[in-house]
C-alpha cells in the first residue's frame, strides 16, 4: 500500500511539475517565440506598390524607340506608350488589349488582367531582390502579388469591356517579347 501511495504521490508531483514547463501558443503567434514570421506576399506587394510604380514610370522608354533600337531581347524593359485598342481578346480570366502602337511593327499585347502571365514588374523593379526573401517559392508568390495589387488599383478601376475598343490608351510597364509579339504588363493606364 506504501508503494501505491507513494507511487501516485511521485505521478503528481511529476505532472505538477511537468506542467509548469509547457506554454500554449495560439496560432498565428509562433512567430513572436521562434522570431520566424509567415510570408505575407500580399502585405509586401501592397506596400511596396506605389514605389514600384512610380519607379517604372520614371525608368520607361517610349516602347516605339525600344523595340526600333536593340529590341527588349530575353530581358524585360520598362516601356510607355500610347496605342489604339484593336481588339479586346478575352481567353477566360486573361485578358488582352490588342493595340495599334505608332512605329511599332510587333503584335503588342497589354494585360488587363483579371490573371496575368509573368514576372515583368516585379523583374524591372529594384525595390526588393531575390535575396530579399527565402526562397523561390516567395519570390515568385511576390510577382503574383505585385500583379494582384496592380490589378486592384490601375486596371480595375478602369472596368474594361468591349466598348474600348477604337479608343486610345496610355500606358507603363513591364514588357516582355517573343518572337513577334510584345506581352505589357501595365503599371499604369489611362483611357482617352
Amino acid at each position: 500500500m506504501k508503494k501505491e501511495v507513494l507511487s501516485a504521490v511521485a505521478v503528481v508531483c511529476l505532472a505538477v511539475t511537468l506542467t509548469g514547463c509547457v506554454k500554449i501558443i495560439e496560432k498565428g503567434t509562433e512567430g513572436q517565440y521562434t522570431g520566424e514570421v509567415a510570408f505575407d506576399a500580399s502585405a509586401d506587394s501592397s506596400s511596396d506598390w506605389t514605389q514600384i510604380a512610380e519607379e517604372i514610370t520614371a525608368a520607361a522608354v517610349e516602347l516605339s524607340d525600344v523595340l526600333n533600337g536593340d529590341g527588349i531581347g530575353s530581358d524585360t524593359a520598362a516601356v510607355k506608350g500610347t496605342g489604339t485598342v484593336k481588339e479586346l481578346i478575352t481567353k477566360g480570366p486573361k485578358n488582352i488589349l490588342a493595340l495599334e502602337v505608332e512605329g511599332c511593327a510587333d503584335e503588342i499585347q497589354l494585360q488587363v488582367g483579371s490573371v496575368y502571365s509573368g514576372t515583368a514588374l516585379r523583374d524591372i523593379q529594384t525595390l526588393k531582390t531575390f535575396e530579399d526573401f527565402t526562397n523561390q517559392t516567395e519570390w515568385s508568390q511576390y510577382a503574383k502579388a505585385l500583379n494582384a495589387e496592380m490589378h486592384g488599383q490601375v486596371v480595375e478601376p478602369l472596368a474594361i469591356d468591349d466598348s474600348i475598343v477604337g479608343k486610345k490608351v496610355t500606358f507603363t510597364g513591364g514588357a516582355t517579347q517573343s518572337g513577334g509579339t510584345v506581352t505589357i504588363t501595365p503599371a499604369s493606364l489611362s483611357v482617352e
